[in-house]
Parts: C-alpha cells; structure tokens; sequence
C-alpha cells in the first residue's frame, strides 16, 4: 500500500506530467506505480523516459515523411507511365506515318 506522501506526489506528479512520463505510462500502464516511483527517485530513469519519448516523436516523424515519400514515389510512377504511354503513341504515331 501506498504511503499517504506517496499518493499526493504521485496526485500532483500526474497532473503536471511531462509527455516523456505519459510516453512510458502509455506503453506499461500495468507498472504505472513502479514507473512513478522509478520517475520520483531516479533523474536516470527520468533521462531514460525523455530518450523514450524523442525516440517516439522521432519515429512518427520518420514515419510520416515515408508516408509522403512513398506517395510522392508512387505520383511519379505513375506520371512515368503516362509519359512512356504518351511517347510511345508519338513513336507509333510517326511510325505510321513514315510507312504510308
């Protein structure tokens, strides 16, 4: 059981938590009280969380700029095959010509 000291810390370390500790309490919501005790005592773990949580930001920015890669990737494909069509219609187009 929780000391009464702990519980208002824990209380008021809640509410003004920093996005690197929601980060790591989102992950292990099972260890939320290991994790706050961890987070009070120890300015280790608390470097460990904020690694975690840029870790994360920088992922989901990874992510999302493949995201736009690949569809940019994909728009080009595709106006490489419009130009290939286009061009062979040209070629076929003169070809035709050049036989009458």
């Amino acid at each position: 059981m929780l000391s009464f000291r702990m519980q208002i810390w824990q209380n008021q370390i809640i509410r003004t938590m920093k996005a690197e500790l929601i980060c790591i309490l989102e992950r292990f919501p099972e260890l939320k009280q290991l994790i706050l005790s961890q987070y009070e005592r120890s300015e280790e773990f608390q470097a460990l969380c904020l690694d975690y949580f840029l870790c994360l930001r920088s992922l989901n920015n990874s992510e999302a700029n493949l995201r736009k890669s690949k569809e940019r990737f994909e728009e080009y494909e595709e106006l490489k095959r419009i130009l290939e069509t286009k061009a062979l219609q040209y070629i076929n187009r003169d070809k035709i010509q050049q036989s009458i």
